[in-house]
């Protein structure tokens, strides 16, 4: 009967992530949002997308991230449920690869996306020989990156620093940085695993 309850709840998590995940690709188009089947889904969805959405630092400018985490939770939770389900015991270790996995995941998404963002901001500083023109979309950008771009790279070069300088030693260093953690969340999955329980 408790396996059967499980599978049950195993299953309606799935379904629950699927809908939020749903939710938040339709608030990307916003016809779509305002539709009956819309509206029903945001009613159905936002309570609990909202708890994440207020925590400040999932947002990188103007991208938030608290749907990766608040959909991410709920699939971890339902493969636990699945795990328990069918093993017939509660294994700590998993739960605790699928949370770390989860949040490496969510920690890599943010580094590329800044990565690729620092380095086409690089490129194109390179064909413009430096010069942006003030309409341009690249001022947004360089609101988000530049004071990082320069206390990453004054971190490696004393003295005087370029705007071109600092990014290509913050691109330098977000790829080593992304290198080392995948390094480090495959010999803490490893030793994980190992856990017996």
């Amino acid at each position: 009967m408790i396996f059967l309850i499980l599978s049950i709840l195993s299953f309606i998590l799935t379904v629950y992530s699927f809908l939020c995940f749903l939710c938040v690709i339709m608030s990307w188009i916003p016809g779509l949002k305002f539709t009956a089947f819309g509206r029903f889904l945001d009613s159905l969805c936002s309570p609990y997308l909202n708890l994440f959405s207020r925590i400040s630092f999932l947002r990188f400018g103007n991208i938030d991230f608290s749907p990766v985490i608040s959909i991410g939770l709920l699939v971890i939770l339902s493969a636990t449920l699945g795990e328990i389900q069918s093993t017939g015991r509660i294994y700590i270790a998993g739960i605790f690869i699928s949370l770390i996995s989860m949040i490496f995941n969510a920690i890599h998404s943010l580094l590329i996306i800044f990565t690729l963002l620092v380095l086409i901001r690089w490129i194109f500083l390179k064909i413009n020989h430096g010069r942006t023109e003030y309409d341009s979309g690249w001022n947004q950008v360089d609101l988000m990156i530049k004071n990082v771009s320069y206390k990453i790279g004054g971190t490696f070069f004393k003295g005087s620093l370029s705007y071109e300088r600092a990014l290509l030693i913050t691109w330098i260093s977000s790829l080593v940085t992304i290198i080392a953690l995948k390094v480090m969340l495959i010999s803490l999955i490893k030793i994980l695993a190992k856990i017996p329980y």
